[in-house]
């Protein structure tokens, strides 16, 4: 582990990873999921299995990149959060529900909770010092 990778960061990074595999699966094996009682929302755009699985393979590649913080990794991650996002407001609008899930809402913590380490990614090693908001 590298020590001057922040906690908060390392978490985020791992249950994205968790979370990307989780949807891959899901998309691979949909009756099993069920099953277990996981809904999977079809995304308006293209193929829904082709899309969950290329979005799931970004996602992985920008945790990668936060877990060896870099500033691709980070820049990745907040393109993907701010896309998310749209596409669960864009969802929600065309289904006439509340536009405040769960997706906009771990989204929103994702940004919230990785913008203010900035600096650790544009150092390129990272600061052992780093306080949040600073």
């Amino acid at each position: 582990m590298n020590e001057k990778r922040p906690i908060i960061i390392t978490i985020i990074a791992d249950l994205i990873i968790l979370a990307a595999m989780f949807s891959i699966g899901a998309t691979i094996f949909p009756g099993y999921f069920e099953k277990l009682g996981f809904h999977m929302n079809s995304m308006p755009i293209f193929s829904n299995s082709v899309m969950n699985i290329l979005l799931s393979l970004v996602l992985t590649t920008a945790a990668v990149g936060l877990l060896l913080l870099k500033k691709w990794g980070y820049r990745l991650m907040i393109i993907y959060n701010i896309f998310f996002m749209l596409i669960n407001v864009i969802w929600c609008l065309q289904n006439g529900k509340v536009p405040l899930n769960s997706g906009i809402i771990f989204s929103f913590i994702i940004l919230a909770d990785i913008i203010p380490y900035r600096k650790c990614f544009m150092q390129g090693v990272g600061s052992a010092g780093v306080e949040r908001g600073q």
